[in-house]
């Protein structure tokens, strides 16, 4: 039975980003609905256009709310935005995100009709700037539920039914949550911190998700909850997919550590820092000298040597976090927080 009164709060987190976010909102507005819903744009410091568009759809939109807040990080704009959400369903997008026009029904008839289901999203879609090199298709694998993903681009196609899922395949980028389940969960972990405060960073929802896992929480994939995730060029390069694969290893030893409530594992012995430094340095002589000249080539580039390249990246980040955390505990006391509400960085 569908409960006609349930509302969903939309929240975007932003940051400098004015030209996709306004396409976001445009989607927002071109739903074909009468649902109840209101979105919420939190603004992580932008000096851009975003305030002069926000502050605009503010006047003009009754249920649209801005707000302001730089501290660093995407954790920001999702707990500040759930905080003043007064939907019971809250709907997390990226400011690069499309939706389609029957994404919000979804939402809704899911969330509605299916008392039993936490969690819910659907298709991550692409829309590339430009055709993805060869080798992107590499990092493309199945899933547990036919259909495929690349989670180093947030891309996911389940197909065209709708299943249950493992909640782990709930990514930020489209993320539809009872706000009592989130609560109840401490929700989110730190997440996208800026490159030079890297040692703060968390593992995002994948915590959130690993949480509704243990306390056996149901998630599901609607079709119809499709986005469209904006791939810009500079996504479709080996460096960035190298910050990927760095960053991935900072999320690994944060989660781990969580995991053991403290550092457990030998941190940095010798055979692990030979092999770290070893691929380093194979890798760098032949392929990050050459970077894309390389890889426009017609064959010469093979999948183990890119896994390869990408693991010791995985491995140099969790290695980076273990290190600082080891030496501070400051911030070891900063990764075992029970919940992140009170979200401020600490001073090291």
């Amino acid at each position: 039975m569908v409960k006609e009164t349930l509302k969903i709060s939309i929240i975007i987190p932003t940051l400098n980003r004015a030209p996709v976010l306004s396409k976001a909102l445009e989607s927002i507005f071109n739903q074909k609905s009468n649902i109840d819903f209101e979105i919420i744009v939190v603004d992580n410091g932008s000096i851009d256009e975003t305030n002069k568009i926000c502050k605009y759809w503010e006047t003009n939109r009754a249920h649209f709310k801005y707000y302001y807040d730089s501290v660093p990080g995407l954790l920001t704009g999702r707990h500040k935005g759930a905080e003043e959400a007064s939907g019971e369903i809250l709907s997390f997008l990226d400011d690069d995100v499309e939706l389609s026009d029957t994404w919000l029904k979804a939402v809704f008839e899911t969330m509605s009709s299916r008392p039993d289901i936490s969690l819910m999203t659907g298709p991550n879609m692409p829309r590339y700037e430009k055709d993805p090199p060869e080798w992107v298709s590499y990092f493309w694998n199945g899933t547990p539920y036919g259909g495929k993903e690349c989670s180093c681009l947030s891309l996911l196609d389940l197909g065209n039914n709708i299943i249950e899922i493992d909640p782990i395949y709930v990514w930020g980028l489209n993320f539809s949550i009872r706000k009592s389940v989130f609560l109840e969960l401490g929700g989110f972990h730190p997440d996208c911190i800026p490159a030079h405060l890297q040692m703060f960073q968390g593992d995002g929802e994948t915590g959130l998700s690993l949480k509704a896992i243990e306390k056996g929480y149901k998630a599901l994939y609607n079709p119809k909850a499709l986005v469209y995730h904006d791939v810009p060029a500079e996504r479709m390069t080996l460096g960035y997919f190298d910050k990927r694969y760095f960053y991935q290893g900072i999320c690994n030893s944060y989660s781990e550590i969580r995991r053991n409530s403290g550092i457990k594992t030998r941190l940095g012995s010798a055979d692990i820092k030979r092999k770290t430094k070893h691929f380093i340095q194979l890798l760098y002589s032949t392929i990050f000298k050459k970077n894309e000249v390389f890889i426009q080539r017609e064959s010469n580039i093979e999948k183990e040597m890119l896994y390869t390249r990408f693991q010791a990246m995985e491995r140099a980040g969790y290695n980076f976090h273990q290190g600082i955390v080891k030496k501070s505990p400051t911030l070891l006391k900063w990764v075992l927080k029970e919940n992140y509400f009170d979200y401020r960085l600490p001073e090291l």
